[in-house]
């Protein structure tokens, strides 16, 4: 879920995904991130440059899950109280 909300706010790069979440491998966001594309989640661009970018985008999909996980957190933020 981390990784879908990084790039929810605009962090597309895998370099910028990584440095986002301390503590994720390169390898691990590569698993990942495959696995949001088989489940139609995400979307990686590869620009043909040198050296090569690649770029992942949610797909529309990814779009619908991102706005159903933001009514959740508004229902918990307005359900729970505040125990601070």
């Amino acid at each position: 879920m981390a990784i879908i909300d990084a790039i929810a706010r605009g962090i597309n790069r895998p370099s910028q995904v990584q440095r986002a979440l301390p503590g994720l491998t390169a390898k691990v966001l590569n698993e990942r991130v495959s696995k949001l594309e088989r489940y139609n989640i995400l979307e990686r661009e590869v620009f043909a440059e040198v050296p090569p970018r690649v770029e992942y985008r949610l797909t529309q999909n990814g779009k619908r899950l991102i706005a159903l996980l933001d009514e959740v957190r508004q229902f918990i933020y307005e359900t729970w109280p505040n125990e601070s």
